[in-house]
């Protein structure tokens, strides 16, 4: 495994390169399973969101503010997911430019099939990390994130 050089006068640089470094590793796990499965891992993370969503389903903005990676056009992650018969829309009839997405019954049994596959993976991924190690590590990132 590649892992970057420390570099002695800058200490946040090793680590963000660490971090892209894994995250492209653990990131190419993921994308083979889901081609695999005909799906990408953009449009499995929205089926994710809209299973543990409202029944009546969700804005188009919530569905995108709940990506893990951020889309450049979520309408058009949509688009692909609705040709598919993943997802239905349905416009409000008071106001026009409110637009709610629903997961079809196709989607939420995609998602679901998924599940096993993706746990597996993860443990996979981590089988050589203990769990308080994950807990650490899973604690610096999310202070990452909210630095």
């Amino acid at each position: 495994m590649i892992v970057a050089k420390k570099i002695p006068d800058s200490p946040s640089r090793s680590a963000y390169l660490n971090i892209v470094i894994a995250r492209d590793h653990l990131h190419g796990d993921f994308g083979k399973l889901f081609r695999d499965n005909g799906l990408t891992p953009t449009v499995f993370n929205a089926m994710r969101i809209l299973v543990k969503g409202p029944k009546e389903g969700m804005r188009i903005g919530e569905v995108g503010d709940g990506l893990i990676q951020r889309v450049p056009d979520i309408t058009r992650l949509l688009d692909r997911m609705e040709r598919d018969g993943y997802v239905t829309r349905l416009r409000n009839t008071e106001d026009r430019r409110a637009v709610t997405v629903q997961l079809t019954a196709t989607g939420k049994q995609k998602c679901e099939s998924m599940y096993a596959e993706v746990t597996k993976t993860h443990a996979a991924q981590m089988q050589h990390m203990t769990d308080r190690e994950l807990s650490t590590l899973a604690k610096l990132l999310e202070k990452a994130i909210q630095g």
